[in-house]
């Protein structure tokens, strides 16, 4: 009965009530069921489409590439791959500073030859610093002179006499002095040669005036000035005779250098020829005492300009007072190094450098070296007493320029100093006076160390304890 019953309530449809507890509705919203209708009887609005291809840029594929390649390298090759990026980080850093020193360093050297002198020179450069080969380097050498000559280049033009010189300096390198003096000898006739044929002042007497010359020159532009084109070729004679001066004063200054050079070869080890050293230091001496009085007669400045400066002409000096001093010449040795001071103390005034005290103690030497061997004093009418206590002044003097001497004090001070007390405990040891001599003597060894000079300071302390030995 119930089944009965039941079977007949489901065939009924159901409806669904809702009561909703809503503010604005009371009312209830019957929900009948709706037929689902299958998937398949539905019209698609989708339509299929076509596959599309993207296409990749080259940068792209490349990039993908790279990522395909690195994958897994690190696992692959943990050693190798490290020592091949420091290689390269190497390789980039060694070619960085090789660019850098070419330009900052090398190519400065050239950038006054004409490109094909420039070219050989690098050759005989190579030659000379980094392959000694004095055969190829002379050969380049003489190749970027025939070069500059062919060019136009002033044959005594600093860059062309550069050239000569450093055929020389290869040769002296190599170990042939004899062959190096020869091309000093050749290149030092050939200067003064062209010094005396082109210059207008032929000896010191009649010697153009300053004024006279301005004058001659003003006298013969102006009747020019009328015919522009005459007046730039007069300027450009003009130009070309103030380059030639300068040329002149330049190789009067590389005569005196080479001169000095010469006696230093001929005093070397492979020559030892004191009489042809004594001779080139003569030559050197006596150019540039005679260019400077030249100058001073002709009213232009004693030192400086393209000529040599009073300080070079001092060195001059004063190694050619040095080799009087060395050959136990001291009666000659004494002037030329008075000469070298005044010039000094001329030159650099209120400014003094280590370059007098040098000169100084060489002046202390040279006296008291006359002294106490007992040769002939070198100031006359002075007695071996004097003369010693002369020597001690000066070496004094040359420990008061040093303390005067603030900045720029070097080396040179620091030998110099050590010279003067040298000088001082020799004079002391030789009065017998020992607690002075062994005090100086003191000064001087450490002073001497200081310089790194040992084996004098090794005999400096014989000497201490000579004196000390003394009852």
């Amino acid at each position: 009965m119930f089944s009965a019953a039941a079977r007949r309530t489901s065939a009924l449809p159901r409806t669904i009530t809702h009561n909703h507890q809503h503010a604005f509705s009371t009312r209830s919203i019957p929900v009948r069921p709706r037929p689902v209708t299958p998937l398949s009887r539905t019209p698609s609005i989708v339509r299929p489409t076509a596959p599309q291809t993207r296409h990749l840029s080259f940068g792209q594929k490349m990039k993908r590439g790279f990522q395909e390649a690195s994958k897994g390298i690190w696992r692959k090759n943990p050693i190798l791959l490290p020592l091949a990026l420091v290689s390269v980080a190497t390789a980039s850093g060694i070619f960085a500073y090789i660019a850098y020193v070419e330009a900052t360093q090398v190519a400065p050297q050239y950038h006054k030859f004409p490109a094909p002198v420039a070219e050989r020179l690098r050759t005989a450069v190579y030659y000379t610093e980094v392959d000694l080969n004095p055969h190829k380097a002379v050969k380049a050498y003489k190749e970027a002179y025939k070069l500059g000559g062919d060019l136009k280049m002033h044959p005594f033009s600093d860059e062309m006499m550069g050239i000569k010189l450093q055929i020389a300096a290869v040769l002296e390198k190599a170990g042939l002095v004899p062959a190096a003096i020869k091309v000093l000898e050749k290149i030092r006739a050939d200067a003064c040669l062209w010094v005396q044929s082109s210059s207008k002042e032929p000896n010191l007497e009649g010697v153009e005036k300053p004024e006279d010359r301005k004058k001659t020159a003003e006298e013969a532009a102006y009747p020019l000035e009328a015919d522009p084109d005459i007046l730039d070729a007069y300027e450009q004679m003009k130009e070309v005779d103030a380059y030639d001066a300068q040329q002149r004063d330049k190789s009067k200054a590389k005569i005196v250098g080479i001169s000095m050079k010469l006696a230093e070869l001929y005093r070397s080890d492979y020559v030892q020829d004191d009489a042809k050293a004594e001779e080139a230091l003569g030559f050197a001496v006596d150019y540039a005492l005679r260019e400077m009085q030249r100058r001073a007669d002709a009213g232009l400045p004693i030192g400086g300009g393209h000529w040599m400066s009073l300080t070079e002409i001092a060195a001059a000096l004063t190694d050619m007072g040095s080799f009087y001093y060395e050959t136990g010449q001291e009666h000659y040795a004494l002037p030329l190094l008075l000469r070298s001071l005044d010039l000094l103390i001329a030159d650099e005034k209120d400014t003094p450098s280590c370059k007098q005290v040098t000169v100084l103690c060489n002046i202390s030497s040279t006296i008291g070296e006359a002294a106490m061997k007992g040769r002939p004093s070198v100031e006359p009418g002075v007695t071996r007493e004097e003369a010693i206590e002369n020597s001690r002044k000066w070496a004094l003097q040359a420990l008061a320029k040093c303390a005067q001497i603030r900045d720029g004090q070097n080396e040179q001070c620091e030998a110099g100093s050590a010279g003067a007390h040298l000088i001082l405990g020799e004079l002391a040891s030789f009065q017998n006076k020992r607690e002075e001599a062994i005090k100086h003597y003191t000064e001087a060894r450490d002073g001497y160390q200081n310089t790194n000079d040992h084996e004098l300071a090794r005999l400096i302390t014989d000497c201490i304890n000579e004196v000390k030995s003394r009852k």
